[in-house]
């Protein structure tokens, strides 16, 4: 391999293609033009990308990578619709979103969560995927510019903005979109390892890796007490803050490393807490010499760890 995942995206939606692009790095991802495209008969979104992923190895360059995706939005007071019927609900964008807010109209319970679920099929047929959620309400009217679909009207927890006027790089960091991409990467380890010359086996890249990322990198040093330097999970020590006895809570904290590329990696590491209820995840893109090119945070604020 050439350093470059080639990668079709099992959909016409270009806006959903380029935006994979940006979240996947390393690939390259063409939308595929087809008009006889089977219908979306699947009970979960997992079971409707997966279709897709097969229906683009079936018609598609088999030397590419596949990735199928489906996404929807559940709105509470629609019993969860249009979820899975999202892309059937009205015509994507002005449509859509007016038959929603007619259909919401005088209604003050406006809990809404968007889904992604992506599933790739590399060429000799592997299977991996990666699940994404974004927890918000529906917006009275639509604001905003960016974003397409439902982000007019779509306002995340913690914000007042719809995901259209936050933008495009908040959407990139934060969008349900980018969490199962970042799911998929980690989910990737085993089915896209590249092995360095020199490095030996997958486990021997892997650690190499991690002891260059928690050695040389300042943030890969600050985390290394608290995280096990391989991947794994250890018992951990957190606190609510102050330095009274009694504020600490008993954790977990993980390490997980993706080889993605040639030159590449994503380390994921999470402290979890409350039996699992909460957790916080940092995902590092670096290079495999330890170096930090992107550092991308997600899950509730941790407490203050005990290093």
């Amino acid at each position: 391999m050439d350093g470059v995942t080639s990668a079709t995206l099992c959909s016409r939606n270009a806006h959903k293609a380029k935006e994979l692009e940006q979240l996947l790095p390393g690939w390259s991802i063409e939308p595929l033009e087809r008009s006889d495209w089977p219908d979306e008969v699947g009970d979960t979104y997992y079971e409707n990308a997966l279709a897709k992923a097969r229906f683009g190895r079936e018609v598609g360059d088999p030397r590419r990578w596949m990735v199928g995706e489906d996404s929807g939005l559940e709105v509470e007071a629609l019993g969860g619709g249009p979820g899975l019927h999202s892309a059937r609900y009205a015509p994507e964008g002005r449509p859509a979103i007016a038959r929603l807010l007619r259909e919401l109209r005088g209604v003050p319970l406006r809990r809404a969560r968007y889904v992604s679920e992506l599933v790739t099929l590399s060429p000799s047929g592997e299977e991996a995927r990666g699940t994404g959620t974004l927890e918000g309400r529906i917006a009275e009217e639509p604001r905003g510019s960016e974003g397409f679909g439902y982000d007019p009207v779509f306002v995340p927890a913690g914000e007042s903005r719809t995901v259209a006027e936050l933008g495009d790089a908040w959407k990139l960091r934060n969008s349900h979109r980018a969490r199962a991409a970042r799911a998929l990467l980690a989910a990737l380890g085993a089915a896209l390892v590249l092995v360095a010359a020199g490095c030996g086996g997958n486990a021997k890249a892997a650690h190499r890796v991690l002891v260059a990322f928690f050695a040389r990198s300042a943030q890969g040093r600050r985390l290394a007490p608290l995280f096990p330097n391989e991947p794994g999970s250890v018992s951990c020590v957190l606190h609510t803050g102050g330095t009274s006895p009694g504020t600490t809570l008993q954790a977990t904290c993980s390490t997980d490393v993706s080889l993605v590329k040639p030159d590449r990696a994503v380390v994921t590491l999470t402290e979890a807490w409350n039996h699992g209820a909460q957790a916080h995840t940092w995902f590092f893109f670096i290079r495999r010499n330890g170096e930090v090119d992107s550092v991308v945070e997600e899950g509730v604020a941790a407490p203050q760890a005990q290093r």
